[in-house]
């Protein structure tokens, strides 16, 4: 799954917007405020409100919309929309994933002053016989800036986030409590014995459920039962880890294998979030686990990578069937 952006702007802005989605779209999922966001029988903000939650990033677009007087000085300034809009996703998305494109003679908020902004070039031409005028845009301009933006947002993607939901806890007390200790174990030199062999070299391969759609623990043992792993408890120095195993083609390492269970609170996470009063999943509500799915691997190739023990050992993968 791309990570999702939300674009938005005012009517007058929309050709910059899709210049905007076109030099996304190749690795993001980018949606104007156009693109079916807002739904019949539910008001703007309610929407916004709902929908900003199932988006990575937020790009508001400020450009030189309206004319506003402020002590006795006149300015150009955005659309009050807009303003309003960034700070919606501000506050769902938090700083690191909100962020404004703007023309660079736009007046900003107070409260923008002295922030690194990105920003582009775009005039108003005037039109003949009293029309509207219309932006001309420096499109050299906005793709530096876009270029720049871009590499900060790829950046973030390789970060975990403490969001709203419970991706990110999950991942750090799955690690603490689990992985840790049995790397830790399997470091010791202490053998395991199967089938009458002993093994002092192992791989532990934890396996990433691609979705939420069932119960963890029986697709796990259902996927322990296709792929021939035998249960075995790992004797820590905590106490007894219960852990599935299978001997490598080569027969010289042990595989251990878990599909962690403690991601069932992701699922039902969001169906307290979302208030969910409905049989079956919703768009809303695939893309919520998506998200939490791809921060909570995240979280954890982090982790295991930050550490010694763990990284000798731990082999991070997506369930493939």
């Amino acid at each position: 799954m791309k990570p999702r952006i939300f674009i938005g702007s005012s009517s007058e802005a929309l050709e910059v917007a899709k210049e905007v989605k076109a030099f996304f779209e190749n690795d993001y999922e980018a949606y104007l405020w156009t693109d079916d966001i807002f739904k019949f029988n539910e008001n703007f903000l309610e929407t916004l409100m709902k929908e900003a939650n199932l988006f990575d990033f937020g790009l508001l677009i400020f450009t030189k919309d309206d004319y506003t007087k402020s002590r006795l000085n006149g300015f150009d300034t955005p659309r009050d929309n807009v303003i309003f809009e960034y700070g919606l996703f501000l506050g769902r998305l938090g700083r690191n994933n909100a962020f404004v494109i703007k023309d660079e003679n736009v007046k900003l908020p107070s409260d923008l002053l002295g922030i690194t902004l990105a920003t582009f070039k775009c005039k108003k031409k005037k039109k003949l016989f009293n029309k509207k005028s219309s932006l001309v845009l420096d499109k050299v301009s906005l793709l530096d800036t876009l270029a720049k933006l871009k590499r900060q947002m790829d950046e973030k993607l390789h970060l975990g986030v403490l969001g709203m939901l419970p991706s990110t806890v999950l991942a750090i007390g799955y690690f603490n409590n689990f992985i840790k200790p049995i790397c830790e174990f399997l470091s010791s030199g202490v053998p395991i014995v199967i089938n009458e062999v002993s093994y002092t070299q192992f791989i532990f391969k934890i396996i990433l459920p691609k979705d939420l759609d069932s119960d963890i623990k029986r697709r796990a043992i259902a996927f322990y039962k296709q792929n021939n792993y035998e249960s075995i408890n790992i004797p820590t120095s905590i106490r007894p880890y219960p852990l599935f195993v299978a001997v490598d083609t080569s027969g010289s390492k042990l595989v251990l294998s878990d599909m962690p269970a403690t991601l069932s609170g992701i699922d039902k996470a969001i169906e307290m979030h979302l208030r969910i009063g409905h049989i079956g999943k919703s768009t809303e509500q695939q893309l919520l686990e998506d998200r939490e799915l791809r921060n909570f691997g995240t979280v954890l190739e982090h982790l295991v990578n930050a550490d010694a023990f763990c990284k000798s050992f731990v082999v991070i993968e997506i369930e493939t069937s």
